[in-house]
Formats: structure tokens, sequence, C-alpha cells
């Protein structure tokens, strides 16, 4: 009898090992799982503030096409959310350089989209008329954009 009562107290510490063994790997799941759930919204949200900023440099250019002469002084902003700027979740913060839109002095538009934690920024560089600094041969008619990227 001393015998079977023995065995059964090799089965506990076994039972423990075993059971930490499976908590640990649970764990393990679980952080994984949540760090990609966590890049994953990071991404979504850099996406969306490059959207933002590419909607607030077509939105300048509307407004370059308006009137040849637009330009800003420091920066507008749009909102593609309700309050976007003031809780800085879904905004654009956009300018427009005084240029006069010829080759050696053209149009810049800078956009900064702007979603959470993630800012992405835009420059448009926009030529009028080809770029002529012929009177008679301008319009104010777009013909070149050079879209980049900013990097921080």
């Amino acid at each position: 009898m001393n015998v079977s009562k023995k065995r059964g107290i090799a089965t506990l510490p076994i039972m423990l090992v075993v059971g930490m063994m499976s908590l640990a790997i649970v764990v393990s799941i679980t952080s994984v799982a949540f760090n990609e759930l966590l890049i994953s919204q990071v991404a979504s949200q850099s996406e969306k503030a490059l959207s933002y900023a590419e909607g607030g440099a077509r939105d300048a250019l509307i407004r370059i096409t308006r009137n040849k002469n637009y330009t800003t002084t420091s920066y507008y902003t749009l909102d593609f959310v309700t309050n976007g700027c003031s809780t800085g979740d879904g905004c654009a913060q956009i300018s427009v350089s005084s240029g006069v839109g010829t080759t050696e002095d053209p149009k810049i538009i800078t956009s900064k989209g702007i979603m959470g934690a993630s800012m992405r920024q835009i420059q448009v560089v926009v030529k009028l008329d080809d770029g002529t600094t012929v009177a008679s041969s301008q319009n104010g008619e777009i013909t070149s954009t050079v879209w980049s990227e900013l990097k921080n």
C-alpha cells in the first residue's frame, strides 16, 4: 500500500509543470495577437492620414484652378470628420506658396494629413501654362504637377 501512495504524489508536481507550461503558451499567444492588433491599427491610421493629405492637396489644386493667384499666408484646415483638426483625429492642414507657377517659381502645395497619432505630408509642385513667362500665353491652366510624400 505504501507503493501506490508514493506514485500519486508524483502526479501533483507533473500537473503543476504542465499547467504552468500551458499558461505560458496562452500568455505568449495572447501577447502576439495583441501586438498584431496594435500594428494593424497604426497602419490603418497612417493610411487614413495619407488619404487626408491627398484630399487636402486636391482641394488646394481646385482653389488654384479657380484662381491662379491663390496663395495662403500660413495654412488652412479641412476637417474630414467633425472637429477633426481640434481633436487631431481626421483633418488636413494645407498651405500654398506665393509662386507664380512658372518653371523657375512654381506654386508649391504642402498638405499634412492627421489621423490620431499618425501624420503624413504631401508636397505638390504646380506649374501653370507649361511654366511659361510669356504673358500672352498665360491663362492659368494647370499643366504640370509633381506629387511627392515628404518624410519626417
